[in-house]
């Protein structure tokens, strides 16, 4: 295929909207019901500043920094980081999602949150399990009214994933 191709431009456009549109799905679907617990978490960053280290001495050891600078390098390396930060976490999340666990169910109060700029309107709830508080977007039921929530959620081990919630009124 050409690349100057109407066929080759309609198949990259194509598929970057596939992309985008992906990303939305998985954004509002597995990230906003996927909670991670801490050691995942802090496992997940030192791979990735692992990984980052590694692909920074690569690039020092290639030349790819034409300029002899400390700086730079230091850009390279946090730029990569955050990049992989931000690529990698969609795995992660989809395979803490889709692994299998065990369901449990718990009752507990909650308070309200109102939807924010980039967040949803929900309630705010301390689970057990993860031993924080976590954000449960748009449970049914009335959650305008800080009352009693039921939570069922399915916790493997990388952590929880929100089955179910429902306010009591």
């Amino acid at each position: 295929m050409k690349h100057y191709s109407y066929l080759y431009l309609f198949t990259l456009s194509i598929a970057a909207l596939l992309v985008i549109f992906g990303f939305i799905i998985w954004r509002s679907g597995i990230y906003t019901e996927t909670f991670l617990n801490d050691a995942t978490s802090k496992n997940f960053i030192l791979v990735t500043l692992g990984l980052s280290i590694c692909l920074s001495l690569y690039a020092f050891h290639r030349g790819v920094i034409k300029t002899g600078k400390r700086i730079d390098y230091l850009k390279f390396f946090m730029g990569t980081f955050i990049v992989l930060m931000a690529v990698a976490v969609i795995p992660l999340m989809t395979v803490a999602y889709y692994l299998p666990g065990k369901t449990s169910a718990y009752a507990a109060g909650y308070t309200y949150s109102p939807r924010g700029h980039k967040s949803c309107a929900g309630a705010n709830v301390d689970d057990p399990d993860l031993g924080r508080n976590i954000k449960i977007c748009y449970p049914e039921g009335n959650y305008q009214f800080d009352k009693v929530i039921f939570v069922s959620k399915k916790t493997n081990a990388l952590g929880s994933v929100i089955l179910f919630a429902m306010t009591t009124p």
